[in-house]
């Protein structure tokens, strides 16, 4: 990697000790200031211990999450809240962001992260990819009415806004007029590319519009295994680039790695995590993947096993936790946090809500099942109708695949994809109604 003090870089570096203590009593002198300034952060609760900050405390204690990435002055300490400190961490906790124990309640009204796809064009054929259904060239949302969207959005409260696709890059005039819109001051802003058409100039550009961070889409140490998944000779080689140039444009970092079986079952995920320290991400955001997008005709028995699982919390745990790894990038498991002894599915805002290439609002990424178009509606009242279908986190196996036959059926006979909600409510209320 480039000498980051020769090229005027930010320098990346995981706070571990004294250094570490100091910025958790930084943090708790800031909840002083919440406390005696009620007006201005009116959702900040230090109690009830079953949804203030205390108890997300615990739940950052007992995931094994305790770690940061400090980039320059920016410490990122999740990829589901803004770097600190800034304007939009505290407008997170103004609207409750770190009421993680209270989701589902008016004591949370932040929601983490909305993933906004800007573009449906892509010329990778990647296996997993959960946008497959909507990939292609044809009609798009007109850039006005994302910004619209992005605007209501951020009114509502978002921490972090990730502008995805599709390729983000191949609507490059439009993502970076985006970026340029968003308000800074009320969400941390991503982007989420394969690596396909970054340049260093468009990451300079990027970078001047105010973006805070990009993930790039790496899915094996090995290269052939890797474009093999991607369906695109080289797509390695740009992603490997892609991550070393918006490094180089002092952009905070990060990889998405879908963690596919024959990746787990490799024995590459520490060869892995010792080849992107070496490109200088911040974090390893590790996806579990699911019966959606290009996956969605395979058996859910050819996805991870038990025993993959176990592996993959062994890593996370490890890497998370261990000394030796102390200045090692963060891994990020959601699946893991979301699981049913763990928080339970934050999906439909609770946490996480995807609004797709063709205008649909999805609970999530991984779940082909609209509430309403913004084409068609405001984003309120779509995201109110989500609301109200997904009243609490839900302590069960993951939505994709407890609905997945349900979803086929639908798709089956003809009836589109995503799949409307009213198609299967009878088996939305019923997953709930167990629960």
């Amino acid at each position: 990697m480039q000498s980051q003090e020769n090229n005027h870089l930010p320098a990346l570096s995981y706070p571990a000790g004294m250094k570490l203590l100091y910025n958790q009593l930084k943090f708790l002198l800031n909840c002083v200031r919440y406390c005696l300034h009620r007006r201005d952060y009116p959702l900040f609760r230090i109690f009830p211990l079953t949804s203030g900050v205390l108890y997300t405390m615990k739940i950052v204690h007992d995931l094994g999450i305790g770690r940061q990435a400090k980039f320059g002055d920016m410490f990122f300490s999740s990829l589901s809240v803004p770097h600190s400190p800034s304007n939009a961490f505290d407008r997170m906790v103004a609207k409750g962001g770190l009421n993680v124990g209270a989701a589902g309640t008016p004591l949370k009204q932040q929601i983490d992260t909305v993933f906004l796809a800007v573009t449906r064009r892509c010329d990778l054929h990647c296996q997993h990819c959960y946008e497959r259904h909507n990939v292609g060239s044809g009609e798009e949302v007109p850039l006005a009415r994302l910004k619209q969207v992005m605007t209501d959005v951020q009114r509502h409260g978002v921490s972090i806004l990730v502008l995805t696709g599709g390729e983000p890059m191949n609507r490059f005039p439009e993502l970076l007029e985006l970026v340029k819109c968003a308000d800074k001051d009320l969400s941390d802003i991503h982007v989420h590319t394969s690596g396909h058409g970054v340049t260093l100039e468009r990451a300079i550009e990027l970078k001047k519009a105010g973006l805070i961070a990009a993930a790039v889409g790496l899915d094996d140490v090995n290269p052939m295994r890797h474009d093999e998944l991607r369906g695109y000779l080289g797509s390695h080689e740009e992603a490997v680039r892609a991550l070393r140039t918006f490094r180089t444009a002092g952009i905070f970092t990060y990889v998405n790695l879908c963690a596919t079986p024959a990746m787990v079952r490799s024995g590459d995920l520490w060869r892995y995590v010792e080849f992107v320290k070496d490109l200088g991400v911040g974090f390893i955001q590790l996806l579990e993947p699911r019966p959606c997008g290009g996956y969605f005709s395979v058996s859910v028995n050819t996805l991870l096993t038990a025993d993959d699982r176990k592996q993959l919390v062994d890593f996370f745990r490890e890497i998370n936790t261990a000394n030796r790894f102390r200045q090692y990038p963060v891994v990020h498991y959601p699946g893991f946090a979301e699981s049913p002894a763990q928080r339970g599915c934050m999906m439909g805002g609770l946490s996480h809500l995807y609004i797709d290439s063709r205008g649909n609002i999805n609970p999530c990424v991984f779940l082909p099942v609209t509430f309403g178009n913004i084409m068609e509606e405001d984003f309120e009242t779509v995201y109110a109708r989500v609301r109200a279908a997904i009243p609490r986190p839900l302590h069960k196996d993951c939505p994709s695949l407890q609905l997945h036959g349900a979803l086929r059926k639908r798709v089956d006979a003809k009836e589109g994809m995503p799949v409307k909600h009213q198609a299967i409510e009878r088996e939305w209320e019923k997953m709930f109604g167990d629960s």
